[in-house]
């Protein structure tokens, strides 16, 4: 179906969005035989998760335990996850481990998706208990799309993407080592990985399952009125309205809803990756069915950068800064002109040092950096656009940027003395697996360290943002949203980003929020599903 498609009267199970939370809800409600459709409000398909790298944090997957690298059992996995998530809801962390590697296979088995594991990427905290060097995130095998469901055409895609896999950037590392003609031949081949793939993949088992889309429908109000919910939707200026035993909400966070934002999450916030149409439906449609909610100041933080022009839905489109940071000859300072933070922490913890900042900050790098590492939006050579400041000297840089010049020399001098000796004395950058990763492995003794020396300096602007809010309503183990009273609201259930409460400030590895999402994706469609086939 598309958007001009007629809706049914009623149907098994209703999901509202079509991520990667409610594609696999939507596939595992339709295998077992349940009548689902799946509306999305916007015209393309694939919300945040389109726009992402596409990994997934699946401790104990099936490929880790076939390379028999490591361990990773369950008890590791909870070793590792004890105080990242939230210590307030132990069964769903418990429910998770026990559920996501079942997820990954059953993705397997009903759609053309096929995993990768990804040996060299860390968890985020690799000195933590339960810890792994690598193979819990999995990337995707890249996916022609060319025998897929025809709405693979509506995927979202975002500025600057290119079908580039984990393993291939783990080899190449930088854009002068790209196999571009690899690349051009597979973007035209209808050759995807990452996010697109994932969703690609996920939208045709879907549909193959028997799943109907709609895009340009957006779910407005549930009412329980006995066996069924009267479920309320816009579309093209109607107001159509079927009967659903169950809705799934799966509409992402808040993360465009600026009154939410601005009471809600901390005053540096300005930026966020996911698709403009992510204004808070599922929460909203939650709290008036009475739900109780949990975490609603926390997001998946994201420091982010923004190219001018570039655009998404008819708003600025923000790119993220996630190894950027990592790279030797450059640092971070806040409107002080210090530094605050070691700059390679995961991207997470980063968010959270810049939302505790009251004014700007710049990623500050020379001219050996541009020479040798990529940043979003500038070239190795030629003009560096207006958005990109520079300077002759810091001090000049400095003035461009509004902070006070002897404060910058005196931080980059700091730095620089730091990387002669080797060492970083205030924060102790790259010295862990994940910040040796995210560095240059030609660089010794430390990935991640070197002189901001040469001449012209630069500085972007670094701004506070999400991948996604994580705050919303609370549920049980299997996505059904609970009460105020704690009871569970019949037939309503809220996965990913709506309801990802139980998550805290944590943010384990890479793919953790697309594997938090799926797995209760996953659980919220086999009982819709199973609800829907006892009633019959």
């Amino acid at each position: 179906m598309t958007g001009s498609a007629p809706l049914p009267d009623s149907v098994d199970v209703l999901v509202a969005g079509s991520g990667a939370a409610g594609l696999t809800a939507a596939l595992a409600a339709a295998v077992q035989g349940a009548e689902v459709l799946l509306v999305e409000r916007a015209d393309r398909l694939g919300g945040t998760s389109a726009l992402s790298g596409g990994r997934v944090w699946v401790p104990g997957n099936h490929l880790q335990a076939a390379a028999k690298d490591g361990d990773d059992g369950p008890e590791a996995a909870a070793a590792y996850l004890k105080g990242l998530f939230s210590d307030g809801h132990p069964e769903m962390t418990e429910v998770f481990l026990r559920t996501a590697p079942t997820m990954a296979r059953f993705v397997e088995e009903h759609s053309p998706h096929r995993f990768v594991r990804c040996p060299t990427y860390p968890d985020y905290f690799p000195s933590r208990p339960g810890a792994t060097l690598g193979g819990r995130a999995l990337d995707s095998e890249p996916l022609d799309t060319t025998g897929l469901t025809p709405l693979v055409r509506d995927i979202l895609v975002p500025p600057g993407y290119l079908p580039i896999t984990f393993a291939e950037w783990a080899d190449w590392r930088y854009p002068d080592r790209y196999d571009w003609d690899l690349l051009d031949s597979r973007e035209r081949a209808g050759v995807r990985t990452g996010g697109v793939a994932l969703v690609a993949a996920l939208l045709d088992g879907a549909v193959r399952a028997g799943v109907r889309i709609v895009t340009g429908a957006r779910l407005t109000s549930t009412q329980f009125t006995g066996p069924a919910l009267a479920v309320e939707l816009e579309q093209h200026g109607g107001a159509p309205r079927i009967a659903a035993r169950s809705v799934v909400l799966a509409t992402g966070g808040f993360d465009w809803d600026r009154e939410l934002r601005t009471r809600l999450h901390p005053r540096a916030q300005r930026a966020s990756g996911a698709p403009p149409s992510n204004t808070g439906d599922g929460l909203r449609i939650a709290e008036r069915a009475g739900a109780r909610l949990d975490n609603l100041s926390e997001g998946w933080w994201m420091p982010m950068t923004a190219i001018p022009g570039e655009t998404l839905g008819g708003e600025q489109f923000y790119r993220s800064l996630i190894r950027e940071r990592g790279l030797p000859r450059q640092i971070m300072v806040n409107a002080a002109g210090r530094r605050f933070v070691d700059e390679a922490l995961p991207y997470n913890e980063i968010g959270k040092a810049l939302n505790a900042q009251t004014g700007a900050v710049h990623l500050v790098f020379d001219a050996g950096y541009r020479a040798r590492y990529p940043l979003p939006g500038l070239g190795r050579e030629g003009p560096v656009p207006d958005w990109v400041a520079q300077g002759a000297s810091l001090a000049e840089l400095a003035a461009r940027i509004g902070v006070d010049p002897a404060a910058l020399e005196h931080t980059v001098r700091q730095w620089n003395e730091g990387c002669a000796a080797g060492t970083d004395p205030d924060f102790g950058r790259g010295e862990d697996a994940y910040e040796r990763f995210c560095g240059d492995p030609a660089v010794r003794p430390n990935r991640s360290l070197g002189p901001i020396d040469e001449a012209p300096y630069f500085a972007v602007e670094v701004l506070a943002g999400t991948i996604g809010t994580k705050g919303g309503p609370v549920t049980d183990t299997d996505g059904v949203v609970l009460a105020r009273d704690g009871n569970p609201i019949p037939g309503l259930y809220a996965v990913g980003n709506t309801a990802a409460f139980w998550t805290a400030d944590g943010y384990p590895g890479p793919g953790a929020t697309l594997a938090v999402a799926m797995t209760m994706g996953y659980r919220a469609g086999l009982h819709a599903g199973a609800a829907a086939r006892s009633v019959r």
